[in-house]
């Protein structure tokens, strides 16, 4: 469980510190040290390296903090202790080793003795990080940024979802995940831009030159980074080598048993957290052969859950590459059901599930209620789902043939009063169901349209049409591929129309003003008559050219009061516009401006 203590202490007031010491060490470093330190990189390590900013300095043994993590996890001294040695390791000069694997900078933490016994995974060098170190990641993010990531995950919080996979694992007590926890650490090797180690250097040049001046830092070094810490787990490889390695050597009868339960766990795990990447490749097996502990065959699951907790709905076509295996068709055993069935059951238990994340992803600078209420939606939907399958005795295969669901919790005022309550079920196609799509919610003259996921990205589009053409007071579209393509045809209309009126009437200001210009109002009539033409043949003829993007923040607010929409997430809102005025002021525009470019050039002639 995810409380107050599970969180970094001081959080808060250490960010306040160092923003103050950033302020202090900015005017000092001006007035006494004009050139800062150069940093230095080097082809093979792309990490900006520095002699003694951290952990081997003599003249700060104040400073032994600037390297650690500050955070403490009571109940849970396994865990402190394996924090202690990280701090222990990096104070001693034995830095985490980056993991050349993966799309993100993701870190080895040592002890002293430089065995491995944690990854440590940094917020701002994930994928979407803007400190990520991984060179085709960053290629791919600037060359290519529409079909970079996963557009249900919230940007930056990959180290969230691990933390709040390892919460739910504790919860459920499936024991499939390797225990996570957010912490802060710093260390030289992690991957930080060149402001901080020039600002770190310039702490340490004044701490070693003005001491009173130095002794007001509230610490040294380079700035600790947010991130997971996950404790390491040995003897473990990847499920593609022992799956194959099965095939060829198949278990007993007890060990087949005994993966087939910690299979099952596996797969409840990954359903309740709609994890959208569990391939073959992140989840490990632990085998251990018969002649190796008492003559029995031993079997162990561990799994790696960085891309779960999605936005909404993920619908993709193959989300759980395990349900092809042989142990997906077998139904769940009793030992599960009875494990996991009294816990989902009980609504207190999942409100205090839903509870114990929020704390968790609040502990975030970028958190966002509606987003997450998105998640806690899913999450609901999947707990009843998987409850429902746990009592029918289906198959992990069959779970995820079941229609997804959403349970949201709205709000309604009751005499002046806010109260929760649990909404009717909304269902969306799933990829594996024969469902009929639900039709986009009408608020009188409002239409929403949810946000669209592949198949049902044609059925949205057909939605958006007809309500164009129904010429509907608003249109409220989530804020989606499609929302923003509305947004983008409405802002090239309002372009053209604007392009057309504006140098239309540069065009009789000039020729009125400076007549002996013509290739400058031949140029600017040219352009509007241009912007004109495509406005007219081309624009108006979209249903788009009716509606306007609303906003009005009085407006906006008034429509989420009346009509119960503050679960949407970042929606576009369309307002129907008669756009006769301005077509007519546009066309009057042009025409006189053309009259005037007519006669000029008789009279030129």
């Amino acid at each position: 469980m995810m409380d107050k203590s599970n969180t970094p202490d001081n959080a808060s007031d250490d960010d306040k510190a160092e923003n103050e010491e950033e302020r202090i060490v900015d005017d000092v470093a001006k007035q006494y040290f004009p050139p800062l330190p150069d940093v230095t990189y080097s082809y093979s390590n792309p990490t900006p390296k520095l002699s003694s900013s951290c952990g081997g300095s003599d003249t700060a043994t104040r400073m032994s903090d600037s390297c650690i993590s500050h955070c403490s996890f009571p109940g849970d001294t396994v865990y402190n202790d394996m924090l202690q040695q990280a701090e222990e390791a990096i104070e001693a000069g034995v830095y985490p080793k980056r993991i050349a694997q993966g799309s993100s900078g993701s870190y080895f933490v040592r002890n002293v003795k430089g065995e491995i016994i944690g990854v440590f995974k940094p917020k701002n060098e994930e994928p979407y990080g803007h400190l990520n170190p991984k060179w085709l990641k960053w290629m791919q993010r600037v060359c290519c940024p529409c079909c970079f990531g996963r557009s249900c995950l919230p940007l930056n919080q990959g180290y969230l979802s691990e933390a709040a996979a390892s919460l739910v694992d504790e919860k459920l007590q499936l024991h499939v995940v390797p225990k996570t926890k957010v912490v802060r650490l710093a260390a030289p090797t992690f991957n930080y831009s060149r402001i901080d180690h020039a600002k770190a250097q310039t702490k340490q040049h004044i701490m070693e030159k003005y001491p009173n001046i130095g002794r007001h830092f509230h610490r040294l070094g380079l700035p600790r980074k947010i991130g997971s810490l996950q404790t390491f787990v040995s003897g473990y490889k990847d499920a593609n080598y022992w799956l194959a390695h099965f095939e060829q050597e198949p278990l007993s009868e007890a060990a087949k048993v005994q993966f087939q339960r910690q299979f099952e766990r596996l797969v409840i795990l990954d359903y309740i957290i709609r994890n959208t990447d569990r391939g073959s490749d992140n989840w490990l097996i632990k085998y251990v052969h018969e002649d190796q502990v008492n003559g029995e065959q031993m079997v162990d699951v561990e799994c790696d859950d960085k891309d779960s907790s999605p936005l909404t709905m993920v619908l993709h076509f193959h989300p759980f590459h395990w349900a092809w295996l042989k142990q997906a068709r077998e139904p769940f055993s009793d030992e599960t059901r009875r494990l996991i069935l009294p816990r989902i059951e009980d609504l207190d238990f999942v409100m205090e599930l839903c509870d114990d994340l929020k704390k968790l992803f609040e502990t975030d600078q970028g958190f966002d209620p509606q987003i997450f209420e998105k998640q806690m939606s899913v999450l609901r939907g999947q707990i009843l789902n998987l409850c429902q399958a746990l009592k029918e005795s289906k198959s992990p295969l069959q779970l995820v043939q079941m229609p997804p669901m959403i349970i949201e919790k709205t709000k309604e005022h009751v005499r002046s009063k806010t109260r929760a309550r649990w909404d009717s079920f909304k269902q969306k196609q799933n990829f594996n169901s024969s469902l009929t799509m639900s039709h986009p919610q009408e608020h009188n003259d409002i239409v929403v349209i949810d946000e669209a996921y592949l198949r049902e990205n044609d059925y949205a589009v057909a939605q958006l049409e007809k309500a164009l053409m129904e010429k509907c007071s608003y249109i409220i579209i989530e804020s989606t591929v499609l929302a923003n393509q509305a947004k983008g045809s409405i802002s090239i209309g309002n372009f053209l129309h604007r392009t057309a009126v504006l140098f239309g009437s540069a065009t009789v200001i000039i020729i009125c003003y400076f007549p002996n210009l013509p290739i400058v109002w031949g140029t600017i009539y040219g352009t509007s008559l241009v912007s004109c033409a495509l406005y007219w043949c081309g624009w108006s003829r979209d249903p788009c050219s009716h509606y306007q993007v609303e906003t009005n923040r009085q407006k906006l607010e008034e429509m989420w009061r009346r009509n119960s929409l503050s679960l949407l997430i970042n929606p576009v809102v369309l307002r129907y516009q008669n756009d006769r005025p301005r077509r007519t002021f546009q066309m009057l525009i042009v025409v006189a401006s053309t009259a005037f470019v007519v006669l000029k050039c008789f009279k030129l002639l």
